[in-house]
């Protein structure tokens, strides 16, 4: 059992993330200093996600990929890890776990990086827009969100709530969303909601998020 802790959080509170900017204004000890804090907590969040993988329904999910905390240039400004069904292991959908310094969100998503080398396309994806209403009948719907994948990672993103009470928000979501490709999660933010088992947060709401990822079709 891991708690998300506010250091985990602040490790990102980081006016630069650029290996060559950093070292600019920074001493190499200071430059190192600040390498060893960002795996320190890099490492608790692979671990993390290692033992929330191990814990899903056997033979149910590829292996996890768990993003590194550097690019070789930079610094990370979020931690990211990706859950896919196995036998959608080379479709563009997944489910992503992200952390940076406002949240710590768990969601649906459609992977446009390196797309072209995956199957799925994000209309194929935005079908699952019309699953959503059946999908969230028994749901809590406290700290669920629903997004464009257009918004900034930072910005605040409308409840699911407010999108399946409200029909002309859901048709212009919908019709929006549709131009890209929308993102469904849940989301413990830095200042509002304590998670006391990062593992059991994270499983649980991959868990309820897996029956609508398994809507996805390939046409």
């Amino acid at each position: 059992m891991t708690v998300l802790t506010n250091e985990m959080f602040a490790i990102f509170d980081q006016p630069e993330f650029s290996f060559k900017k950093i070292k600019e204004s920074h001493s190499p000890a200071e430059v190192a200093e600040l390498k060893a804090s960002f795996k320190n907590v890099w490492q608790i969040w692979k671990k993390v996600n290692e033992t929330v993988a191990s814990q899903l329904p056997e033979n149910k999910f590829a292996k996890v990929h768990v993003e590194s905390w550097t690019n070789g240039w930079n610094l990370r400004d979020h931690f990211w890890a990706s859950y896919r069904l196995a036998y959608l292991a080379d479709a563009n959908p997944c489910l992503g776990v992200m952390l940076d310094k406002k949240q710590l969100q768990v969601y649906l998503m459609f992977q446009h990086y390196k797309s072209e080398q995956r199957q799925g396309t994000p209309q194929e994806y935005d079908q699952l827009l019309t699953e959503i209403p059946a999908w969230a009948r028994k749901l809590d719907l406290s700290h669920w969100y629903l997004w464009d994948k257009n918004e900034m990672e930072l910005a605040d993103h409308m409840p699911l709530a407010h999108y399946l009470s409200e029909q002309q928000l859901q048709q212009r979501f919908n019709a929006e969303a549709q131009k890209t490709s929308f993102l469904l999660g849940k989301f413990a933010f830095r200042d509002q909601n304590q998670v006391d088992d990062m593992e059991k947060y994270i499983l649980d709401a991959l868990l309820q998020l897996t029956p609508l990822y398994e809507k996805f079709s390939l046409n």
